[in-house]
């Protein structure tokens, strides 16, 4: 059975107008939701003037349309996406050449590198060939053998990625190396629709990535948004709320993208170093000002695992971390505490603080 997050956007947005009806009169709330970088993308931005507030919500969209255009890793039907994906052109001509690149583009693969260092491989962008052989992104999914794996991990390595800042150009050394943008994209992509919001005179909004918010300002009336993470085994519930402003709140888990196979959950986290699935955690919640950083960071803290992560989430200044353990136990970094409130009876056991 596979299932997709689609459904995570509603309880992401169960708190958020919490308090609207307070909210300045000659302010209008405009809404609109599309489906876009395989989820469902929603947005409310509130403006005094209607002409502005339809304007950046459609600029919004913009972005999310634009960033998907250039970093899908397949192409769509009916679009020619091997000439506007970067992804796509950089994947043919791996072992074979540089690719020129937009600067979006550069930027995406200069933050993962950097991540990729600092976390010693736990997030890998050219996990690509691992997600193929797994079937993640195709129709059809299937537990590989492991010589398969091993033969495939030959092509994950981020060291191999070479960026040239002075030409624009990104080259992979290895022919059948392939980058995979899913850990990064929709992070990237919701930084720059809420900067497009902002330079449209959008003082508060939220935005909804399937999973990846961003909260613009406060809320209409002045108090912070409340943005709800939802329990990993109850799509219909939830086992926190956030109180944020000018925040990203990012959550990834073992629900998101995975089939079953002999009574086993094999989900899209995978691990690069073994190509095969992380089982500490079952979600992790990341809590930044970024929201690139916020998406990226979710995949080696899952990878990671409880006491890892967290030791690695503690050196990272202004985040914080939400771990959720395949054991029902939750554990959270310290500077939450005055922003995180648990739910009662959510059946998960708070074990402390960082």
């Amino acid at each position: 059975m596979k299932r997709w997050g689609l459904i995570i956007s509603l309880f992401f947005l169960i708190f958020s107008c919490s308090g609207c009806r307070l909210k300045p009169a000659q302010l209008k709330e405009f809404t609109g939701e599309k489906f876009l970088m395989d989820t469902l993308i929603q947005i409310t931005v509130y403006s005094d003037d209607g002409q502005r507030g339809k304007e950046a919500l459609d600029k919004a969209f913009a972005e999310f349309e634009r960033i998907s255009n250039l970093t899908d890793r397949f192409s769509k039907e009916g679009k020619n996406t091997a000439l506007s994906s970067d992804v796509i052109r950089i994947n043919e001509n791996a072992g074979i050449k540089p690719v020129q690149v937009s600067a979006d583009t550069l930027k995406i693969i200069q933050r993962s590198l950097y991540y990729a260092q600092l976390s010693g491989g736990s997030f890998d962008i050219t996990i690509g060939p691992i997600m193929d052989l797994w079937g993640f992104g195709k129709n059809e999914q299937h537990v590989p053998s492991d010589e398969q794996i091993k033969e495939t991990l030959a092509l994950v390595d981020y060291r191999k990625v070479i960026v040239d800042q002075d030409n624009g150009t990104v080259y992979l050394q290895k022919p059948g190396m392939s980058l995979d943008f899913g850990g990064v994209a929709k992070g990237y992509a919701t930084e720059a629709a809420a900067k497009v919001l902002r330079e449209s005179g959008i003082k508060h909004a939220l935005i909804n990535a399937g999973g990846n918010v961003y909260a613009l300002g406060t809320k209409p009336d002045g108090t912070q948004w409340r943005v709800g993470v939802r329990d990993p085994r109850n799509e219909n519930g939830l086992i926190a709320v956030l109180s944020v402003k000018d925040t990203s709140v990012v959550t990834s888990g073992d629900y998101e993208r995975y089939f079953e196979e002999g009574g086993i959950r094999y989900s899209h986290l995978i691990d690069p170093s073994t190509g095969k699935q992380a089982r500490d955690l079952i979600q992790t919640t990341v809590v930044t000002e970024s929201s690139t950083d916020a998406d990226i960071l979710n995949k080696p803290l899952f990878v990671l695992g409880r006491q890892r992560g967290m030791s690695f989430a503690g050196n990272l200044q202004g985040v914080g971390a939400i771990f959720v353990g395949a054991d029902k136990q939750v554990t959270f970094t310290g500077n939450l505490t005055d922003q995180l409130e648990f739910t009662k009876n959510s059946g998960y056991q708070i074990i402390g603080l960082n």
